[in-house]
């Protein structure tokens, strides 16, 4: 909206120019030309950003096949009471699987699902029914790792490259920079870490593909349309305040200092520090970001909505780079690297709410520091 605006004033002002008898409509159009193409820039670089963070943790395949499964979301109802009816196909290696999920309504629902992958392929017990599972896997991780990586560098060479003698004009914090150990550590945590996640993921899709028991519904009017719109609320608030009593736990002195230090050891972030953190840490996050479509009925399209909405701005605290929120309720990039550069303060990611609540906003007249715990800080000597 901001470029689109800045284009409107730009278009207006050029008109008024050329009214009032400016210079050559060649130069007029030269500048116009430049004044878009800028702004362009910045679009592209949005849309970019965007890819970016619904690639961080392999959720790429996630809302691919919830996407196609929303489209399903008719299936034919039956009142059948059998939970999984096995039958062998022609060659064998093949077995087709109807299975009946029961909704929290009650309501049977039987669709049929026919493996891709053949037996010796099947890395799960049947009684798992977690067929195709490697298929997920590997399309989760895949996606992810061509993706982030793709993107990430391109950003580290946008910025970190290419601009890296006017740091002052894009930074957060222009007078410093990560070590090259740092960078390289951040590069190879991050990557094994985002295949861990995307793992995570992919079998959750398995596990939800293959019907077993998650409060996912994919019909939007099934709870009505008043339920189905709260929906986003409650899991903006489910995440952001998970998020941020998770992270004033790993900022624990104990904790910190076994689990939550490695990934502040990167004190000027980049978009590949992400997730490099303590495989622990990662565990339990994701855990808490998956807990919704197994603890209330939830709408796929919120839920992803929201999924990626925090990993949009996930990358952008993560960046380094200066950046303005779109939404007047969501931090910019500066506030989280803050986080990182004064250690135990502004704990929330996506909304100021929390750290209003509890005190834990950083204040200017208030020292912080790495051994100062508690996220208050400490008062300035006079």
């Amino acid at each position: 909206l901001d470029c689109v605006t800045k284009l409107v004033v730009v278009g207006m002002a050029k008109t008024a120019r050329e009214k009032s008898g400016g210079s050559s409509i060649v130069a007029r159009a030269r500048r116009l030309f430049a004044e878009y193409a800028r702004h362009w820039g910045v679009v592209l670089l949005t849309i970019f950003m965007v890819v970016l963070g619904s690639a961080m943790r392999g959720d790429v395949i996630f809302v691919a096949v919830l996407a196609y499964k929303s489209y399903l979301a008719n299936f034919r109802r039956e009142s059948v009471d059998t939970q999984n009816i096995t039958t062998d196909n022609a060659n064998g290696n093949r077995t087709t699987r109807l299975t009946v999920a029961r909704s929290i309504s009650g309501e049977s629902i039987m669709y049929s699902y026919e493996p891709m992958l053949p037996d010796y392929l099947q890395i799960f017990p049947d009684e798992w029914n977690m067929k195709d599972a490697l298929f997920y896997i590997a399309m989760g991780v895949g996606s992810s790792q061509l993706i982030f990586q793709i993107l990430s560098g391109f950003l580290q060479w946008y910025y970190y490259i290419r601009q890296r003698n006017n740091p002052q004009d894009w930074k957060c914090q222009p007078k410093r920079f990560l070590t090259w150990p740092n960078e390289l550590h951040q590069f190879i945590v991050g990557t094994v870490n985002m295949t861990a996640a995307s793992t995570i993921s992919g079998c959750i899709v398995c596990w939800v593909v293959n019907g077993n028991y998650n409060t996912l519904y994919f019909r939007l009017d099934q709870y009505g349309y008043p339920y189905f719109f709260f929906s986003f609320f409650v899991s903006y608030v489910w995440l952001e305040g998970a998020s941020y009593y998770y992270h004033v736990f790993l900022h624990i002195p104990f904790v910190y200092r076994n689990v939550h230090k490695h990934h502040h050891r990167y004190h000027s972030p980049t978009a590949y520090c992400a997730v490099a953190m303590s495989p622990i840490e990662l565990l339990l996050f994701e855990v808490l970001i998956f807990i919704p479509p197994f603890l209330y009925p939830i709408n796929a399209v919120p839920f992803i909505t929201i999924l990626l909405y925090a990993n949009y701005f996930g990358i952008i605290d993560h960046s380094g780079i200066k950046m303005e929120s779109w939404f007047p309720w969501q931090p910019n990039s500066l506030f989280h690297d803050d986080h990182h550069k004064y250690f135990h303060v502004n704990f929330g990611f996506n909304s100021y709410f929390f750290d209003w609540l509890h005190g834990t906003m950083r204040r200017k007249d208030r020292i912080y520091g790495e051994d100062i715990f508690g996220g208050r800080g400490k008062e300035k000597e006079s």
